[in-house]
């Protein structure tokens, strides 16, 4: 009896362990900073929002070039002059074997907007018809969430948001099972249950994660066979991830600038993707000189910045000629940038009454690398006559020193939330978003708001895109900013990969199509 339970065992781990791994590998992958955690409702740093998109289904998803696919929901009806969504959903699965339901998606929305779970991302639904009311505590429900049958939901919205299908294929609109989130309350961080192509295996803190196939997975791709799990290791350092990668413990790996040159040079397989993202100095343009147009505009012809990206950034950027990064420009001119003309920023500086220059002060969060880029700029601006003072403080006093409004100029960047023009222009430019929102630099045109306003409920691309354009060239030639540039990632891959690709937006790589030969 006892050999025949020693055999049963033998078989059943066995079994498991065919069942994870097969004859298949994993993709090796690494992480400068552990996640925090897997709930959806609250992955809001880097790491955090890619493993939750791997594990949650949504109702829809991103593709590598940021299109909008369908994920949970096989199809929508757009209503209402765009004011309702119905999404019926496909006969999808959590990894727990359950089927997804209209009610689990009704449940996961009104459990981000929920004013009990405190999440920091409610706002991603905020146009939903009572979502605000909901959030508030002054409604127990939200009147815009509809459960039609366990295979339909509809959201009515409370006006036309052009961009409402990119806002929910964003890592806190994961659709988490309601009788796991309720079966493990705060914990479910820690041991999510969703329906996305991956599942979480297994999670040494400061170590590792471990995820494998979700085998019901029903939604946008199919993992390759050859693929039977990833595992990201938590290496902070960024040396120890160059030498893992070569070494073969990494398949992937995000070239630092400093090394593009080399690697470059070498036999690897580099790939690059501009970012959607943007680097700037903001100026305070609440108080002189910068409120006056002709200075900030010298500002901006006072800097060689196609001279910094060459010799500061290793080449590793795009000039800002405008504030839409390249990848969201479909549709869209490009907007004639500054040149760099430090003669006539010295006139356009004189007839601004400021002949001699001026005194400023520029800050930045700690950062060695911006220190370097803060000293290019300063040279140039000194050569105009304007004497710059570098102010370093740690990210929380900067933050908040920016938010309020206290520093001359600042060095910061924006990364996007969703790949859409309007998550570009409307949180850095609208004057409803002035201070901690995004319009940091306290730019204030009545008809720049009225073109974005339009722009964020016209449902008509092409429309979208002619306003769009209107508006950022109106902000460009008014120079809230001294427009940098737009980075470009580089990463390197390992020969053993095939059909890897840098996404546009991050959560819009599931892996799916990535091979190990």
């Amino acid at each position: 009896m006892k050999s025949l339970n020693y055999i049963f065992l033998v078989m059943l781990f066995s079994l498991l362990s065919c069942s994870q791994n097969s004859d298949r590998g994993d993709l090796m992958l690494a992480f400068q900073t552990e996640p925090t955690t897997l709930d959806p409702a609250f992955a809001v740093d880097y790491s955090s929002g890619l493993v939750a998109s791997l594990i949650h289904s949504n109702l829809v998803c991103f593709d590598v070039d940021g299109r909008i696919r369908a994920d949970a929901a096989g199809s929508w009806d757009v209503l209402n002059s765009g004011r309702e969504y119905v999404f019926h959903l496909k006969h999808g699965r959590f990894s727990s074997g359950s089927r997804v339901k209209a009610e689990d998606v009704a449940f996961s929305f009104e459990r981000l907007l929920s004013p009990d779970v405190h999440s920091p991302r409610w706002w991603i639904l905020k146009d939903v018809t009572g979502a605000e009311d909901f959030h508030s505590g002054q409604k127990s429900t939200v009147d815009g969430i509809e459960v039609i049958d366990d295979s339909t939901l509809s959201i009515t919205l409370e006006r036309p948001v052009a961009y409402f299908l990119d806002l929910i294929a964003m890592p806190s609109c994961g659709i988490v099972s309601k009788d796991a989130v309720e079966k493990e309350g705060s914990a479910y961080g820690r041991r999510p249950i969703g329906s996305g192509p991956w599942a979480l295996y297994s999670w040494k803190e400061g170590d590792l994660l471990r995820l494998v196939r979700n085998p019901y997975y029903g939604g946008y791709g199919v993992a390759k066979q050859s693929v039977g799990g990833i595992t990201f290791r938590i290496l902070p350092e960024s040396m120890t991830r160059v030498a893992e990668f070569e070494v073969g413990n990494l398949d992937v790996l995000e070239v630092p600038r400093a090394e593009l040159n080399r690697w470059k040079s070498s036999r690897a397989k580099v790939l690059s993707r501009e970012e959607l993202r943007i680097v700037y100095i903001g100026l305070n343009n609440r108080r002189p000189p910068f409120n006056d147009v002709r200075v900030r505009r010298a500002l901006n012809m006072a800097v060689d910045v196609q001279s910094i990206i060459e010799h500061v950034l290793f080449g590793a950027a795009v000039k800002a000629d405008g504030i839409v990064p390249p990848g969201l420009r479909d549709g869209m001119q490009p907007v004639d940038g500054y040149r760099y003309d430090p003669e006539e920023a010295r006139l356009l500086l004189g007839e601004a009454g400021y002949e001699d220059g001026f005194e400023m002060e520029n800050w930045q969060r700690e950062n060695p690398e911006g220190g370097r880029i803060l000293e290019s700029i300063q040279g140039y601006l000194a050569r105009v006559g304007v004497k710059v003072r570098i102010v370093t403080r740690e990210w929380g006093a900067f933050k908040e020193a920016v938010d309020k409004g206290t520093p001359d100029a600042f060095y910061l960047d924006w990364f996007a939330d969703y790949p859409d023009a309007e998550n570009f222009l409307f949180p850095l430019f609208h004057s409803a978003n002035i201070g901690g929102k995004g319009n940091r630099a306290a730019y204030r045109n009545s008809v720049v708001d009225s073109l974005l306003d339009e722009a964020s409920m016209t449902c008509n691309a092409a429309r979208r895109s002619v306003l769009y354009l209107e508006a950022e060239r109106i902000i460009y030639d008014e120079a809230p900013w001294i427009f940098l540039w737009f980075p470009v990632k580089y990463e390197v891959v390992s020969k053993r990969l095939e059909g890897y690709r840098i996404p546009l937006i991050f959560n819009g790589q599931r892996f799916l199509d990535v091979e190990i030969k």
